[in-house]
């Protein structure tokens, strides 16, 4: 499989970047049909602008808070910690970034696009689906993860269950 970002260099993988592909085309066409019919510039301007950002934000060009899984695993303190996996475009992953980051939550937060280990951990978890996002409980002397509920809730029961860190 062909990653986004694999350290052989960039390569674009056709299934994620259809999304933001269409997205563009679609902006495109309303631009030159407003154009076709005379709207204002501003307006034609504003609904390809409006096409870029939607496209940029589901594209997997957009990595905001992305840490490597092997970085995780190998961190100096070698502690459990909470990861989420996600990916760009995710609604569900984005409410879930702002709500922990209301709640001053330590998680680790893994993009499966730019991660291959973390893309095969993620299907490998939800049967072959690439189901973001999906929380889990990341412990080094465990051999497997263990999911927890991807919710703001489901995080501080995990540090309520005696981990050795807690808020940031």
């Amino acid at each position: 499989m062909i990653y986004p970002f694999s350290p052989g260099g960039r390569q674009l993988e056709p299934g994620h970047w259809f999304g933001p592909v269409a997205v563009l085309t679609v902006g495109s066409v309303v631009a030159w049909i407003l154009f076709a019919f005379g709207q204002p510039a501003p307006l034609i301007v504003t609904s390809v602008v409006v096409a870029a950002v939607v496209a940029v934000w589901y594209s997997p060009l957009r990595g905001v808070g992305h840490e490597p899984l092997h970085a995780v695993h190998a961190g100096p303190d070698a502690a459990p910690a909470v990861v989420v996996l996600w990916r760009p475009g995710c609604p569900y992953s984005a409410s879930l970034r702002r709500q922990a980051a209301r709640e001053n939550l330590r998680v680790h937060w893994v993009n499966i696009w730019r991660d291959a280990e973390a893309h095969a951990l993620c299907r490998s978890i939800n049967q072959g689906s690439e189901s973001t996002p999906t929380a889990m409980l990341l412990d080094p002397a465990s051999a497997r993860p263990v999911v927890i509920p991807a919710s703001v809730s489901g995080i501080r029961e995990a540090f309520a269950a005696g981990l050795p860190f807690g808020r940031a």
